[in-house]
C-alpha cells in the first residue's frame, strides 16, 4: 500500500529525500483524451479542455505527472504562422500548415513577440496553467527547443541546408527563437512567481540521425545556453529536460551546459530509450533527477503483462540513482495505448519500485 500521497511523493524527489516508492511520471498527453471521450484537436486547441482531460486522467490512474501544455511543433504560430489541429485520422499533435519562414529574407522580417502577452500555443498554456496555480500545482510550460523550434518556424529542410550555404541567417533565426522563449518564460514568471513555474525542453531535431555533434555544438548548443542562463537568472527551481530521440553523441554539451550553470536548480533528465539508464546516471545523477526511459512504441504493441516487466527492468537499473528516479517512458505515452497501459507503470512501481 502506498504511504504517501501523488503530491508527497513527488516532492520527497524534489527534495532529495528518499519517497515510499518511485513516482510514475508517465508523460501522458494525448492519451487522456480516450479517458474523458475528447477529440483529440481538442487537447490542443483549447488549454482548458487540456487541463481537464490531463486532470481527469491523473485522478483516475493516480499517478505523479501534473498537467502541462506542449508540443514538438511549437514556434510557428507564435511567430505568426499556422498549426493545425490533430482531428484527422492518423493525427497525434498540432502540425505546421504554414511557416513563418520560407526565405532567408523573412528571417529578418520576424518580429520576437515581447514578454508582455503570450503568443501562439502559450495562449493555451496560460490557460492550462492558471488552472494549475489555482489548485497548487505547478505551471508547466515550454522554454524550447530552440534548434527544433527554428527548424519548424522555418521548413525544416531548407533550416538544415542553411546551416551549411547560409550559417549567418540560420544563426539569426536561432538568436530570435531564443528571445521568444525567453520572453515567454519571463511571462509566465511575472504571472505567478518563479517558484510555481516549471520549464519544459525537448526536441527531436537535435537528434545525431538528423545532425552531428558537431553541428549541435555550433547551432544547438549556445541558444540552449542562453535560455537556461536566463531561467536561471529568474530563479525558477525545476527544468525538465527531454533530450527526444538518440542524442547520445550530445550528451557532452548537456553535460557542459549543467557544468556552466554549476549544477544548480533541479534538473530532471528524460532521455529517449536510446540512452542507457546507466549511462545517465554516470554522467547526470550525482546532481540530477534521472527519468526512466521505457520504450515507447512496446508501451503500444506489447501486453500489460510485457509493460510491467519493462517498466520492472526500468526500476532495477534506476531506482539507486543518488539524486532520485522517476518511472517514465523515453517520450509521451502513446495516445493509441490501450487504457489500461498506464497502470502497468503503477503496478510496477508499486511492486518493484518500493524503497526500504
Amino acid at each position: 500500500m502506498d504511504k504517501m500521497t501523488p503530491p508527497e511523493r513527488f516532492q520527497a524527489v524534489l527534495m532529495g529525500e528518499k519517497p515510499d516508492r518511485v513516482p510514475v511520471v508517465p508523460f501522458i498527453l494525448g492519451f487522456c483524451t480516450k479517458i474523458v471521450g475528447m477529440p483529440l484537436g481538442d487537447f490542443y486547441a483549447d488549454g482548458n479542455k487540456s487541463f481537464e482531460a490531463q486532470f481527469m486522467s491523473m485522478r483516475l490512474y493516480g499517478y505523479e505527472q501534473t498537467p502541462m501544455y506542449g508540443y514538438a511543433s511549437c514556434g510557428p504560430w507564435e511567430f505568426g504562422g499556422k498549426v493545425g489541429f490533430p482531428y484527422g485520422e492518423g493525427h497525434s499533435a498540432p502540425y505546421v500548415i504554414e511557416h513563418p519562414v520560407n526565405e532567408l529574407v523573412d528571417i529578418d522580417k520576424l518580429e520576437v513577440p515581447d514578454s508582455d502577452k503570450p503568443v501562439g500555443g502559450f495562449v493555451e498554456a496560460q490557460k492550462l496553467c492558471d488552472r494549475c496555480v489555482e489548485m497548487g500545482m505547478p505551471g508547466i510550460f515550454q522554454g524550447g527547443s530552440v534548434f527544433t523550434a527554428a527548424a519548424v518556424v522555418a521548413e525544416t529542410t531548407k533550416f538544415l541546408k542553411w546551416m551549411k550555404t547560409e550559417p549567418k541567417s540560420a544563426h539569426a533565426l536561432l538568436d530570435k527563437v531564443s528571445q521568444m522563449f525567453i520572453n515567454q518564460v519571463e511571462y509566465f514568471v511575472n504571472r505567478y512567481g518563479a517558484d510555481k513555474c516549471v520549464v519544459f525542453d525537448g526536441g527531436p531535431v537535435e537528434a545525431n540521425t538528423v545532425i552531428s555533434p558537431q553541428k549541435f555544438e555550433e547551432f544547438a548548443f549556445p541558444y540552449m545556453m542562453k535560455v537556461h542562463k536566463k531561467i536561471r537568472e529568474f530563479d525558477i527551481p525545476v527544468t525538465l529536460m527531454h533530450p527526444c530521440a538518440d542524442q547520445n553523441l550530445n550528451i557532452p554539451y548537456y553535460i557542459k551546459m549543467r557544468e556552466s550553470l554549476n549544477w544548480k536548480g533541479i534538473y530532471a533528465w528524460i532521455f529517449g530509450p536510446e540512452t542507457p539508464l546507466k549511462t545517465q546516471i554516470e554522467k547526470f545523477g550525482t546532481h540530477d533527477i534521472i527519468g526512466g526511459n521505457v520504450d515507447p512504441p512496446s508501451i503500444q504493441t506489447r501486453t500489460y503483462q510485457e509493460v510491467v516487466q519493462l517498466c520492472k527492468e526500468n526500476i532495477e537499473q534506476g531506482i539507486e540513482n543518488p539524486r532520485g528516479f522517476i518511472l517514465c517512458p523515453g517520450c509521451e505515452f502513446p495516445p493509441l495505448a490501450e487504457p489500461i497501459k498506464p497502470m502497468a507503470f503503477i503496478d510496477a512501481a508499486r511492486q518493484f519500485g518500493v524503497y526500504k
